[in-house]
């Protein structure tokens, strides 16, 4: 069994309005979903507009490929997923929810060589940010509006904020616990990792959304957890984020502020590249809990209990808050279509969105 990945053109779509989940498609899974969906093959056709002949084709088909059987039918009983083919169905979320910021930068980058291609007027402008589920809106709400190409790199908040410094890209994607001051006080772990690289008097903090940070557990809750300290229960297992991203700095200072230690965490060291792995990671059984967003917990049917809400921040540079690029962002950030995607997403807020602020003004140490 091998396998490759292949790309498709999609029409334009209006601004905020969602094309779909990103997706590395391959029709199996879609198969498998509508089944398991549905609760038979007949109403699987009919979810995916094709014959109940044409499916059991291509279910046979497949199960030849892979050697394996994917449905397993009783005689009078609705049709159901193997046990193999539930393995399967999950190993493919987790992959692309661990996959999708790697993935959207591969599908931004093709995009983007391909529009300067066709439309040679459209301006470049680099990004690095902290993967968040609204960038690709406010990517396609510059582009649509004025013709502004961002060219985003997904990386976590402290690698964005060093490759600003470096003059490497133009603008920067963090996000901030500042709901929550005593988390980010001078001192604290988001001070230190963060922070540092925020430069009073150089750099402008413009607001793109208000997100809800929480943590993840299986439908109903079933072991009861209520907060950061059922992280060190002997029962519970989790699963975390990786070293350097926001949400890990954050882990690291709840635990900190709370006096528990990670080492008595059963699977602090387990990690995933994504709140949408992670998440996927917990729907599959692998864990009973991880920190991520709310829109992660939902989008996976998950139970979600809340700790806090962050701020999702664009950086730039004083200098750069008056070019035609940066008034172009702070209206894609104040438009109908961004506030229409934000307004979409579990736990997000964007009423603030394209509103700057000062360093000094927001940062607790600063104060």
């Amino acid at each position: 069994m091998g396998v490759t990945l292949t790309y498709r053109f999609l029409p334009d779509h209006p601004p905020g309005v969602p094309c779909g989940e990103l997706q590395l498609q391959n029709p199996l899974f879609a198969i498998l979903s509508a089944v398991r969906e549905s609760g038979s093959i007949g109403n699987a056709a009919k979810l995916l507009g094709v014959s109940y002949r044409h499916l059991w084709g291509e279910i046979k088909s497949h199960e030849a490929a892979l050697g394996q059987a994917l449905l397993a039918v009783n005689q009078g009983q609705a049709a159901r997923l193997s046990v193999f083919a539930e393995r399967l169905l999950w190993a493919e979320k987790r992959t692309l929810a661990r996959l999708l910021p790697s993935a959207e930068a591969l599908a931004a980058k093709i995009d983007h060589e391909l529009l300067l291609a066709l439309q040679p007027e459209l301006r470049p402008l680099a990004v690095a940010a902290s993967h968040d589920l609204l960038f690709g809106t406010l990517r396609d709400c510059a582009r649509r509006d004025a013709n502004l190409l961002l060219d985003v790199d997904y990386v976590g908040s402290a690698a964005a904020l060093e490759r600003l410094n470096r003059g490497e890209c133009a603008l920067a994607g963090v996000h901030l616990p500042l709901d929550n001051p005593e988390l980010c006080q001078r001192g604290s772990t988001v001070h230190a990792e963060i922070g540092r690289h925020l430069r009073l008097g150089e750099h402008k903090l413009i607001r793109m959304a208000g997100r809800e940070q929480g943590l993840m557990v299986a439908p109903g809750n079933p072991l009861g957890v209520s907060g950061i300290a059922d992280l060190i229960r002997p029962d519970l297992s989790f699963i975390n984020r990786q070293p350097g991203s926001g949400t890990r700095i954050l882990l690291d200072e709840l635990l900190r502020h709370h006096q528990l230690s990670h080492a008595a965490i059963a699977g602090y060291g387990c990690e995933e590249p994504t709140h949408l792995s992670v998440a996927a990671s917990i729907a599959a059984g692998l864990a009973d809990c991880g920190i991520g967003l709310r829109a992660a917990a939902m989008g996976f049917a998950l139970d979600f209990v809340p700790l806090l809400t962050e701020q999702y921040f664009i950086v730039c540079t004083k200098s750069m808050l008056e070019s035609e690029p940066m008034l172009t962002v702070l209206s894609a950030l104040q438009s109908v279509g961004f506030q229409r995607a934000a307004a979409a997403l579990p736990g997000y807020s964007a009423t603030a969105a394209g509103e700057v602020v000062s360093l000094r003004g927001v940062l607790p140490w600063y104060k």
